[in-house]
């Protein structure tokens, strides 16, 4: 059984204040959001999620809360700072800014992963699709595909406004945080970084104790290659402290980006190992590496995760893809040269 949350102070730097929110789903209960002081206005980075059930814990009383705790209220957030659109960071945005009459700042990608709130349904039938095309029965696709609506825990759409992109600085209680793009786990995903104290404000790229869940969905280009290439940036910046989305706050920020890396080195290798005889599909790739006793949406997050390294390893001419029977397999390269269209599959 979860934990009830302990709200109290917590200041992991000067004048920054790790706020925890909970969440209702096993394994992962609790959100950090983090609140940056500042005498002209605070801002608050991630808000938690909002859910429709009224009899839940999950709403708006867990932000007073946690606001009081800290010796704050939601009223002193001129500016909502959210890192991705991911309903635990980004879902009580709608009453936040209402509530508040904060401003809203994301990345400028922003309204693109918006569109799954909007229309899930063509979320849904895309994903279909592609299952479909590597070897899913049509039983386990409507199974895997059941968990695409996530409306039910967004307050209401908002679009930011303003907008910020890569190396934008924000002047916040005396440290210029400046934005640092790093798609993968989602592709508008982007951390705060105070180069004064080396203390990052990572959101969900950077987490103590696991990886962040690296999807690929039809029309997405390379999400683990660029997931690695913020890595790196993240590892060059060094950072001393680490304050994540979720778990504890870190030092030595450097080398939980290596590890993080070295991790998704091995996976690759061991679809590699996977296909080295005969081709597979992306499927049966996914029992092999994550076991066949998944079911529901684990399967559907490792199904996402085989993809995306695939692709990853199709765009770097590591693997083939091959048609049979209308299905899509994967088998090791016999050559080098890989074209756009086979990656787009």
């Amino acid at each position: 059984m979860t934990k009830p949350l302990r709200h109290r102070r917590r200041e992991p730097a000067p004048g920054v204040l790790r706020l925890q929110l909970p969440l209702p789903f096993p394994g992962l209960d609790r959100v950090n959001c983090y609140l940056l002081e500042d005498d002209d206005g605070c801002t608050l980075v991630d808000c938690g999620l909002y859910q429709l059930d009224e009899d839940t814990a999950h709403g708006w009383d867990d932000i007073e809360a946690a606001f009081a705790a800290a010796g704050h209220s939601p009223g002193d957030v001129t500016r909502l700072f959210v890192t991705h659109a991911h309903i635990d960071h980004y879902g009580m945005a709608g009453e936040f800014v209402d509530r508040t009459g904060a401003e809203l700042v994301m990345h400028s990608t922003t309204p693109e992963d918006l569109d799954a709130y909007r229309d899930p349904s063509a979320m849904t039938a895309r994903l279909k699709e592609l299952y479909a095309d590597h070897g899913v029965s049509p039983e386990l696709v409507e199974e895997l595909t059941q968990w695409e609506d996530w409306r039910a825990f967004v307050s209401r759409v908002v679009e930011p406004d303003p907008i910020v992109d890569d190396g934008d600085v924000l002047d916040i209680g005396g440290r210029s945080w400046r934005c640092v793009y790093t798609p993968g786990h989602s592709r508008s995903h982007v951390c705060l970084w105070s180069e004064s104290d080396q203390v990052l404000v990572s959101g969900d790229h950077l987490l103590p104790a696991v990886t962040p869940h690296i999807d690929f969905k039809r029309g997405d280009d390379d999400p683990l290659g660029a997931f690695l290439a913020s890595l790196e940036r993240i590892e060059s910046l060094a950072p001393a402290l680490v304050l994540p989305g979720h778990g504890h706050p870190f030092t030595d920020g450097a080398e939980r980006a290596r590890v993080v890396m070295r991790h998704h080195d091995r996976r690759l290798g061991a679809i590699l190992q996977v296909i080295r005889r005969e081709p597979r599909t992306a499927d049966e790739i996914t029992e092999d590496i994550f076991g066949s006793e998944l079911l529901n949406f684990a399967r559907r997050l490792a199904l996402g995760e085989a993809l995306a390294h695939l692709v990853y390893l199709l765009r770097r001419g590591e693997v083939e893809h091959i048609e049979e029977d209308g299905t899509n397999r994967f088998q090791k390269a016999r050559r080098r040269r890989v074209s756009d269209e086979d990656v787009d599959e």
